[in-house]
């Protein structure tokens, strides 16, 4: 006979209650201007910076540099963002092959070592001498 207790079972029901729940998102909203954030804040902060030392470079410290370099990145930003996020899942698809580990067919394991001196003594019409140390294979 299988005994449960009234205690057991309430908290089993809390559990798969607080399980169903959704967690609270971070950026209320849609769920597309979540997985727009890190690239918006991203091209901004790269506009940005990139917008202030070319400005430095071409007009030099000025009275007006701080509303060129705004207008600027003003003009950059907007284009930025769309090519960064348009073209993020090309460059997911590139980082995974690139980083993609080469299949060797030629292993060089010590059992793969192993193997190919025992091969190269049969072939040669040697014997190998008994080994004073156990090998493990």
């Amino acid at each position: 006979m299988q005994h449960s207790s009234v205690y057991s079972l309430a908290g089993a029901s809390v559990q798969s209650q607080v399980a169903t729940q959704r967690q609270p998102r971070v950026v209320a909203g849609s769920r597309s201007l979540a997985s727009m954030l890190p690239t918006i804040l991203t091209t901004g902060l790269v506009s940005l910076v990139a917008t202030a030392v070319l400005r430095l470079m071409w007009m030099g410290w000025g009275h007006d540099f701080v509303g060129a370099w705004m207008e600027a990145w003003l003009t950059v930003w907007p284009i930025a963002f769309p090519a960064a996020y348009i073209s993020k899942p090309l460059i997911n698809k590139l980082t995974r092959r690139l980083s993609k580990p080469v299949a060797t067919e030629h292993a060089l394991g010590a059992t793969a070592i192993m193997q190919a001196s025992e091969q190269a003594t049969a072939r040669s019409g040697l014997s190998r001498k008994p080994s004073m140390l156990p090998v493990h294979r």
